[in-house]
Protein backbone atom coordinates (compact mmCIF):
# COMPACT_ATOMS: atom_id res chain seq x y z
CA UNK A 1 0.00 0.00 0.00
CA UNK A 2 2.69 2.42 0.74
CA UNK A 3 4.48 1.68 -2.59
CA UNK A 4 1.25 2.31 -4.02
CA UNK A 5 0.86 6.35 -2.33
CA UNK A 6 5.02 6.93 -3.38
CA UNK A 7 3.80 6.18 -7.27
CA UNK A 8 0.76 8.21 -6.84
CA UNK A 9 3.06 10.75 -5.14
CA UNK A 10 5.52 10.78 -7.73
CA UNK A 11 3.21 11.37 -10.61
CA UNK A 12 1.29 14.00 -8.97
CA UNK A 13 4.44 16.18 -8.22
CA UNK A 14 5.93 15.43 -11.78
CA UNK A 15 2.85 16.98 -13.23
CA UNK A 16 2.63 19.34 -11.09
CA UNK A 17 4.84 21.83 -13.45
CA UNK A 18 2.34 21.18 -16.12
CA UNK A 19 -0.76 22.14 -14.38
CA UNK A 20 0.70 25.27 -12.89
CA UNK A 21 2.01 26.18 -16.34
CA UNK A 22 -1.31 25.68 -17.62
CA UNK A 23 -3.43 27.41 -15.07
CA UNK A 24 -1.41 30.23 -16.04
CA UNK A 25 -2.01 30.45 -19.50
CA UNK A 26 -6.04 30.36 -18.76
CA UNK A 27 -5.53 33.35 -16.37
CA UNK A 28 -3.85 35.36 -19.57
CA UNK A 29 -6.91 34.67 -21.06
CA UNK A 30 -8.94 37.32 -21.91
CA UNK A 31 -9.03 41.73 -22.48
CA UNK A 32 -6.00 43.51 -21.30
CA UNK A 33 -5.40 47.30 -21.92
CA UNK A 34 -1.75 49.00 -21.33
CA UNK A 35 -1.79 51.25 -18.27
CA UNK A 36 2.01 51.94 -18.16
CA UNK A 37 5.44 51.33 -19.34
CA UNK A 38 9.09 52.30 -19.29
CA UNK A 39 11.85 52.05 -21.54
CA UNK A 40 15.06 51.49 -19.84
CA UNK A 41 13.84 52.52 -16.43
CA UNK A 42 12.33 55.58 -17.89
CA UNK A 43 8.93 56.19 -18.00
CA UNK A 44 7.33 56.14 -21.82
CA UNK A 45 4.37 58.02 -22.56
CA UNK A 46 1.35 55.59 -23.38
CA UNK A 47 -0.25 57.21 -27.03
CA UNK A 48 -3.41 56.19 -27.19
CA UNK A 49 -5.46 52.99 -26.23
CA UNK A 50 -3.30 49.88 -26.08
CA UNK A 51 -5.54 46.66 -26.18
CA UNK A 52 -4.21 43.39 -25.87
CA UNK A 53 -7.16 40.13 -26.31
CA UNK A 54 -5.46 36.65 -25.48
CA UNK A 55 -7.15 33.42 -26.32
CA UNK A 56 -5.56 29.78 -25.53
CA UNK A 57 -3.34 30.13 -28.17
CA UNK A 58 -3.46 33.40 -30.02
CA UNK A 59 -3.08 36.99 -29.03
CA UNK A 60 -3.89 40.24 -31.06
CA UNK A 61 -3.06 43.77 -29.93
CA UNK A 62 -3.97 47.33 -31.44
CA UNK A 63 -3.25 50.83 -30.69
CA UNK A 64 -5.51 53.71 -31.60
CA UNK A 65 -4.74 57.40 -30.87
CA UNK A 66 -8.20 59.15 -31.51
CA UNK A 67 -7.16 62.85 -31.11
CA UNK A 68 -4.21 62.20 -33.38
CA UNK A 69 -6.28 60.67 -35.70
CA UNK A 70 -9.06 63.51 -35.64
CA UNK A 71 -6.02 66.05 -35.47
CA UNK A 72 -4.34 64.60 -38.63
CA UNK A 73 -7.85 64.34 -40.44
CA UNK A 74 -9.25 68.04 -39.68
CA UNK A 75 -5.91 69.29 -41.70
CA UNK A 76 -7.32 67.46 -45.22
CA UNK A 77 -4.50 66.91 -46.69
CA UNK A 78 -3.99 63.53 -48.60
CA UNK A 79 -0.80 62.99 -46.39
CA UNK A 80 -2.12 63.50 -43.43
CA UNK A 81 -5.45 61.24 -44.25
CA UNK A 82 -2.93 58.57 -45.00
CA UNK A 83 -1.17 58.94 -41.76
CA UNK A 84 -4.28 59.31 -39.70
CA UNK A 85 -4.78 55.70 -40.20
CA UNK A 86 -1.61 54.63 -39.37
CA UNK A 87 -2.40 52.77 -36.25
CA UNK A 88 -0.40 49.98 -34.91
CA UNK A 89 -1.03 46.39 -34.77
CA UNK A 90 -0.17 42.75 -34.37
CA UNK A 91 -1.82 39.50 -33.74
CA UNK A 92 -0.15 35.74 -33.51
CA UNK A 93 0.56 33.18 -31.20
CA UNK A 94 2.06 33.08 -27.98
CA UNK A 95 3.01 30.15 -25.05
CA UNK A 96 3.81 30.23 -21.68
CA UNK A 97 6.33 28.51 -20.03
CA UNK A 98 7.05 28.96 -16.45
CA UNK A 99 6.88 33.05 -16.00
CA UNK A 100 8.32 33.42 -19.67
CA UNK A 101 5.16 34.58 -21.78
CA UNK A 102 6.54 34.42 -25.01
CA UNK A 103 5.03 35.84 -28.54
CA UNK A 104 5.70 35.41 -31.85
CA UNK A 105 4.14 37.66 -34.39
CA UNK A 106 2.26 36.15 -37.80
CA UNK A 107 1.04 40.00 -38.66
CA UNK A 108 2.60 43.10 -37.69
CA UNK A 109 2.57 46.78 -38.75
CA UNK A 110 6.43 46.73 -39.28
CA UNK A 111 7.15 43.69 -41.47
CA UNK A 112 10.38 43.03 -39.94
CA UNK A 113 8.89 41.99 -36.87
CA UNK A 114 6.78 38.60 -38.25
CA UNK A 115 8.36 35.90 -37.25
CA UNK A 116 10.52 36.94 -34.45
CA UNK A 117 9.64 35.38 -31.18
CA UNK A 118 9.49 38.18 -28.16
CA UNK A 119 9.95 37.02 -25.18
CA UNK A 120 8.96 38.44 -21.27
CA UNK A 121 8.94 37.54 -17.67
CA UNK A 122 5.66 37.89 -16.12
CA UNK A 123 3.72 37.84 -13.00
CA UNK A 124 0.17 38.40 -12.40
CA UNK A 125 -1.47 40.07 -9.20
CA UNK A 126 -5.41 40.88 -9.13
CA UNK A 127 -6.45 42.65 -12.49
CA UNK A 128 -2.78 43.59 -13.58
CA UNK A 129 -0.63 41.18 -15.62
CA UNK A 130 3.28 42.63 -15.34
CA UNK A 131 5.37 42.12 -18.53
CA UNK A 132 9.53 42.93 -18.40
CA UNK A 133 11.65 41.62 -21.28
CA UNK A 134 14.15 43.24 -24.09
CA UNK A 135 12.43 44.24 -27.09
CA UNK A 136 14.42 45.06 -30.51
CA UNK A 137 14.47 47.87 -32.81
CA UNK A 138 14.63 46.49 -36.26
CA UNK A 139 15.78 48.82 -39.50
CA UNK A 140 14.59 46.01 -42.32
CA UNK A 141 16.47 42.91 -41.13
CA UNK A 142 19.11 44.44 -39.33
CA UNK A 143 18.73 45.08 -35.40
CA UNK A 144 19.73 48.76 -34.27
CA UNK A 145 19.36 48.65 -30.88
CA UNK A 146 17.41 46.74 -27.95
CA UNK A 147 15.67 48.40 -25.08
CA UNK A 148 14.30 47.02 -21.64
CA UNK A 149 10.52 47.33 -21.67
CA UNK A 150 8.31 46.99 -18.72
CA UNK A 151 4.58 47.06 -19.06
CA UNK A 152 1.40 46.80 -17.16
CA UNK A 153 -1.69 45.67 -18.60
CA UNK A 154 -5.28 46.32 -16.70
CA UNK A 155 -7.62 42.98 -17.63
CA UNK A 156 -10.75 45.11 -18.62
CA UNK A 157 -12.66 42.27 -19.44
Amino acid sequence: MKYFQRIITAILLLLLPILINAQKSVKLEGTWQLVSQTENGMDHPIEGRHIKLLTKSHYSWARQDKKHLVDLLSKETQHDSITAYHDAYAAGTYKVSGDKYIETAEFFYAPEYIGKPVEFKFKLEGDRWYISGHFSHYNGDKKIDEVKLDQVWKRID
